[in-house]
């Protein structure tokens, strides 16, 4: 059963290459008491050699990371680094990259105790974004991007205790002891969206009223003995400037919920101070949003209005039946929000 509270329904989810192998809050006390000996079992390896020895071959559809000018992996391997290194390819004439911007980069990552290649952007001729107000960030990302310009290309490696760390990713076939190695190449940076920027729509007449500033949870007025919809509303109060969302995005955006039966806030992102992200189009969240906001713009202001059909659910008939699953709060409720779409990655 999914949570009425959308930013519970789904966790944050960034390029999962460009996280830290950070615990979760219920993991946090295990992992100070344990902080010292994982630090010892990544490190355990004695560096081998460092970023000099690498370069990069640019002349096919995607760049190649060489050791010694040879294949990486012919190499001897592991290749291991004492501190995050980093060097530049080729300089940018671009904006600078700025603390807490969102930068679009495209990489090609390798594996050191491999020297194989284990995630890249350019198979798919693909961008990815980094925002380097997320904590959870390498260390890496976190600390060289900024000050660098759009255009720049460069180097980078990562020992394995600035990585995944001790758990290393079995996902991406990067062991606990593995230094990574990135080709990154900055083609865009900007500062993130605060609130919806674009041009101002009218909205179709007996539509709630909205009333939104971007900065505090919005004002949703149901208009008085109106019938609920039984379809699906998705009306642009702000038309957004940027990219419309894919499905298999992750969105960050600022919302409000009510219900339509009283008016009432049930839920909303401005308490909690920041941004809600998910996963858009792939049945994360409740199908309203799905359906209603793939394909928006970016920077665009949404009213939704969700028959319950496409939320969660009608209310049950029995209640008392003591096989039947507990029904969610708003169960058989229409649902109303405003959405603003902050990014879409």
């Amino acid at each position: 059963m999914r949570s009425p509270r959308l930013r519970l329904a789904a966790l944050a989810a960034a390029p999962l290459l460009l996280l830290s192998a950070c615990a979760t809050d219920g993991d946090a006390d295990q992992a100070d008491q344990t902080a010292t000996s994982d630090d010892a079992a990544a490190t355990s390896l004695a560096p081998t050699g460092d970023i000099s020895e690498l370069s990069v071959d640019t002349s096919g559809d995607e760049p190649v990371i060489e050791r010694d000018g040879s294949a990486f992996a012919d190499s001897d391997l592991p290749f291991v680094v004492a501190s995050t290194e980093t060097e530049t390819v080729e300089e940018g004439d671009g904006d600078a990259v700025e603390e807490g911007h969102e930068v679009r980069v495209r990489y090609v990552a390798v594996n050191g105790a491999t020297g194989e290649p284990f995630a890249s952007t350019y198979q798919n001729d693909e961008t990815v974004v980094i925002d380097l107000s997320n904590e959870m960030l390498f260390p890496a990302f976190l600390n060289e991007l900024p000050g660098r310009s759009v255009g720049e290309t460069f180097l980078l490696t990562i020992p394995a205790e600035e990585g995944f760390g001790s758990a290393g990713n079995d996902q991406l076939g990067v062991g606990p002891q593995d230094t990574l190695v990135f080709f990154m190449e900055i083609v865009d940076s900007s500062a993130p969206l605060t609130k919806a920027t674009g041009e101002e729509v009218e909205p179709e007449a007996g539509l709630p009223e909205v009333d939104a500033d971007g900065e505090n949870a919005a004002d949703i007025t149901i208009p008085e003995g109106a019938d609920e919809p039984t379809d699906l509303v998705a009306q642009q109060l702000i038309k957004g400037e940027g990219p419309e969302v894919q499905a298999g995005q992750t969105i960050k955006v600022h919302y409000t919920g009510v219900k339509w039966s009283d008016g009432e806030i049930f839920d909303d992102s401005y308490s909690a101070g920041q941004p809600a992200q998910f996963p858009i189009g792939v049945g994360s969240v409740i199908e309203g949003w799905d359906s209603g906001l793939v394909g928006q713009p970016v920077g665009s202001r949404v009213l939704l209005v969700i028959p319950a059909d496409q939320a969660y659910g009608e209310a049950p008939e029995d209640t008392d039946s003591e096989t039947a699953p507990p029904a969610s709060p708003l169960a058989g409720e229409t649902l109303v929000f405003v959405v603003d779409i902050l990014g879409a990655y």
